[in-house]
């Protein structure tokens, strides 16, 4: 029963384009904080929304796009649709 109310709320998450902070990205992941600032450079990672002063949150679609294919994710191919 808990895993499905898990699916639920991440499903309802997705849905709604909700935010993931970076250590939450980082395990998603399992990219290094260095990592991700080297590929966000390089165009190979979504960048990061600002939420707030000095706080950021990546959007959980963008993340999840990265990671249904990694090697071939560019910023071009992939712009949010808010």
């Amino acid at each position: 029963m808990a895993r499905l109310y898990e699916d639920a709320d991440a499903g309802l998450l997705l849905e709604l384009n909700a935010f993931m902070s970076e250590k939450a990205v980082m395990k998603a992941t399992s990219l290094s904080r260095t990592s991700l600032h080297r590929k966000r450079l390089a165009g190979e990672f979504p960048e990061p929304q600002p939420l707030s002063e000095g706080r950021v949150g990546y959007r959980i679609r963008d993340v999840q796009a990265w990671l249904e294919n990694p090697t071939s994710w560019s910023k071009r191919g992939n712009t949010p649709d808010i």
